[in-house]
């Protein structure tokens, strides 16, 4: 991707999508698309930042780096994984309560995962 390209992604506002998601509105593949490229942009600029600032902790960025490598890569096997979770749930053919069931099961996952942001954002803008 272009570096002008990786900026416009950048510096787009997520919010609306992102509220539409907690809507529970389903986004088209477009804006699914825009929000993985978007939200990619996002963090590889935050590491690009860390990388820069390799002179104060060389060592402690270094790690940071890797560790946000690794959730971006995580992000994209867990997106992969609720995708053909789903599918694989799908030809089952549950009934209506199994379906309910396993909707409730993989909700609250992505649950689990925003009350750990939430809960880790709360210490890292108190740390400031």
């Amino acid at each position: 991707m272009s570096g002008l390209m990786h900026e416009l992604l950048r510096s787009l506002d997520l919010q609306p999508t992102i509220e539409a998601v907690q809507r529970n509105n389903r986004l088209d593949f477009a804006q699914y698309s825009l929000l993985r490229e978007a939200a990619d942009a996002k963090l590889n600029h935050l590491m690009g930042r860390i990388r820069q600032k390799v002179e104060q902790q060389p060592l402690d960025n270094l790690l940071v780096e890797q560790d946000l490598h690794e959730l971006q890569q995580s992000c994209i096997r867990m997106s992969h994984l609720l995708q053909t979770s789903c599918l694989a749930l799908r030809r089952l053919q549950l009934d209506l309560q199994d379906q309910s069931l396993a909707r409730d099961a993989l909700e609250s996952q992505i649950a689990y995962m925003q009350a750990c942001l939430r809960r880790s954002l709360a210490s890292f803008d108190q740390s400031a």
